[in-house]
């Protein structure tokens, strides 16, 4: 979680917002650690975090939110990039990661953290399913919708890699 919080918060654009869903992490130190994130102890549900996935798409107040793992890192231009193509009116923007350069936005070559959708968009498909698979079913969902998804053309999400 540290690594990922950390990402994010030295991204050359500020996210609006950052929740974080933690079952393992003291979140009195974190809060401390990190002013300016909203923390929630939540328990570990052995659903590979899919409950959390749906509650924070819940508490998102932002009109774009994006899921990032506690293992993964981001590109400093990560937000800034992504945000410039969604501000295009893209409903989903989403980026090569580095085990996957040349991603298609679908279920098995896509994968949680590596997108972001409209708010708005994404609550309309709900995040519903908590099988192992169920964040292929939401990506197959946003993409059914018939709106907007749109591609940056780089690398810049770090599946369990530190990127400085």
């Amino acid at each position: 979680m540290i690594r990922t919080v950390a990402s994010l918060l030295a991204q050359s654009r500020t996210p609006d917002e950052i929740i974080v869903l933690a079952s393992d992490t003291p979140l009195d130190i974190a809060r401390k650690l990190y002013t300016g994130v909203t923390f929630y102890a939540e328990p570990n549900l052995d659903d590979w975090g899919h409950e959390k996935r749906a509650k924070g798409l819940d508490l998102a107040t932002s009109d774009y939110t994006g899921w990032f793992n506690h293992d993964d890192s981001y590109d400093k231009t990560y937000i800034e990039k992504m945000m410039a193509k969604a501000e295009d009116g893209s409903d989903v923007v989403f980026c090569g990661w580095s085990k996957s350069s040349t991603p298609n936005f679908s279920a098995g070559s896509s994968t949680s953290g590596n997108y972001i959708a409209k708010t708005s968009y994404a609550r309309s498909v709900g995040y519903e399913d908590r099988h192992y698979e169920a964040d292929g079913t939401f990506i197959n969902g946003l993409a059914d919708q018939g709106g907007k998804i749109t591609r940056v053309e780089e690398v810049l999400y770090f599946h369990n890699e530190v990127k400085e």
